[in-house]
């Protein structure tokens, strides 16, 4: 049994006694010169051989950002058609070691959730092939049974004391959507309230589109959003010789983006928001714009809430 959280940032795996956390990012491989040297413990070559007897191989990770040559990840809704998601999922299942035919829990934004969810878990379970990673023995990932499940409620399976009465809301703060999700306490069992659960797409994402514009602004050379991160989490780099401070620019994106996410989840709650016993924040996002947290009133982070979905999904069938 394990659960798989195919973030647009990161991609979060989870056994009853392994995790895995690999960058979304896949570029294809290549034979690297330096090999020895570059690899450093960092990232992973997938080899993943079809029932054809075709073998592809790709740089997936932290490899494929550092090494990788037309490395590529994606923002589109509907990204379990994208075919960097099947790469992510067999190379996380095969590090986490797992018999062939497991169970497998895996998540959508609750926005897609009731469109998506049938074609993602038929396209799961139709997924199998044999897989090496960083030059290890080939073996089978195939899934025996897969439930897909909402992102977000999954944060809120790990809460360990929700309130007794009342609403509590988690907000799942991502890469590219904040997804919240409202439950009516009632002598400590909670129902979904369906009118307060949802997504709004705002998310990390654009604190780095809105760096990657000021970068271009002060040096006229465009970068991708991976680039983007790396000068927003270091505020400054030389760029052709002279330095490039982006900290003000990071600091009015990080507010503005704060501001937004707030104000649209608030607005969807509407006046329930402030019947709200507790706001709980997940995701990734969070430790990335922590500020959110003074957005809303008895709010608390979840500890490790970068893992909260994938844990989520893993309790919800044990």
């Amino acid at each position: 049994m394990i659960a798989i959280d195919v973030g647009y940032s990161h991609t979060k795996a989870v056994s009853p006694d392994r995790r895995v956390l690999i960058p979304s990012v896949v570029a294809p491989y290549r034979e690297l010169p330096l090999a020895d040297l570059s690899r450093n413990g960092s990232g992973h070559v997938v080899a993943i051989r079809k029932l054809d007897g075709d073998t592809e191989k790709h740089f997936v990770g932290e490899l494929a950002l550092r090494e990788g040559q037309g490395a590529t990840f994606t923002l589109d809704r509907e990204k379990h058609r994208h075919p960097n998601h099947d790469i992510l999922v067999l190379a996380a299942t095969r590090l986490l070691e797992v018999r062939e035919g497991a169970t497998l829990v895996a998540g959508l934004p609750v926005a897609y959730y009731r469109l998506q969810k049938d074609e993602l878990r038929r396209h799961l379970e139709a997924l199998h092939a044999e897989v090496s990673v960083d030059g290890g023995p080939f073996a089978r990932v195939s899934f025996g049974k897969v439930v897909v499940y909402p992102q977000g409620a999954g944060a809120l399976l790990t809460v360990s004391a929700l309130p007794e009465n009342g609403l509590a809301c988690l907000i799942d703060v991502g890469y590219k959507t904040t997804d919240y999700v409202t439950v009516e306490m009632a002598g400590g069992q909670g129902k979904p309230v369906g009118s307060l659960c949802g997504s709004v797409e705002y998310g990390v994402s654009q604190v780095y589109e809105a760096v990657a514009a000021e970068f271009e602004a002060k040096t006229g050379a465009p970068v991708d959003l991976n680039t983007a991160a790396n000068l927003a989490a270091a505020g400054r780099t030389i760029f052709r010789g002279r330095e490039v401070n982006l900290t003000a620019a990071v600091k009015a994106a990080r507010e503005t983006i704060v501001r937004a996410i707030a104000d649209r989840v608030l607005a969807a709650l509407g006046q329930k928001g402030d019947f709200v016993a507790k706001f709980y924040l997940a995701g990734g996002g969070v430790l990335a714009l922590p500020e959110l947290k003074d957005m809303f009133s008895t709010s608390e982070v979840l500890t490790d809430p970068q893992w909260a979905n994938a844990k989520g999904f893993l309790k919800l069938m044990g």
